[in-house]
């Protein structure tokens, strides 16, 4: 074996501050990566929840729903009793036949885990259902026949009390 000109002998490869930046930086990425889609995995988007429509690439929301609520003239005042776990809807129609039984969904503003979607039974009047504990916190509530035909919707906030909801123009 030869010496090189300088006299030195030839350094090893792993001192080589280039082959470090050209090796290091694609495995960094393919780390990053990982590390992204470990991440995705885990938490996974929530859902979007109220009607919506799609027109090419614009969404717009689709008020047919709340339209036919107005055409009813619907009202209901929610109650929830957090000690005996008692949801209950006192349902008011101007026009048209009341249901049979009316599906409540209860949406965390910030926690999907904590969604709740409750049937409620009742005479027309009056309908009631058993619900577990609701954590405190901003709630979406929506009021709806089990046909989905038309719906009531409002918040609460801390999931205790009553909420009165009408659909628009109705007072």
């Amino acid at each position: 074996m030869s010496k090189p000109p300088s006299g030195r002998a030839p350094s090893p490869w792993r001192s080589a501050p280039l082959l470090w930046f050209v090796v290091g930086l694609p495995v960094a990425v393919v780390i990053a990566g990982f590390v992204t889609l470990a991440i995705a995995v885990r938490s996974s988007d929530d859902v979007v929840r109220d009607d919506f429509r799609k027109e090419g690439l614009a969404i717009y929301p689709d008020p047919g729903r709340d339209a036919a609520a107005s055409t009813l003239g619907a009202r209901a005042r929610l109650t929830h009793d957090a000690a005996t776990e008692v949801l209950r809807v006192e349902l008011a129609l101007e026009r048209g036949e009341p249901p049979s039984s009316l599906l409540v969904v209860l949406s965390h503003a910030t926690r999907a885990e904590f969604d709740r979607m409750v049937t409620l039974h009742g005479d027309g009047r009056a309908f009631e259902g058993r619900i577990e504990p609701l954590p405190p916190g901003h709630w979406y509530v929506e009021i709806t026949p089990p046909d989905r035909q038309w719906r009531l919707k409002g918040d609460f906030r801390d999931a205790t009390g009553e909420v009165v909801l009408a659909a628009p123009g109705v007072s």
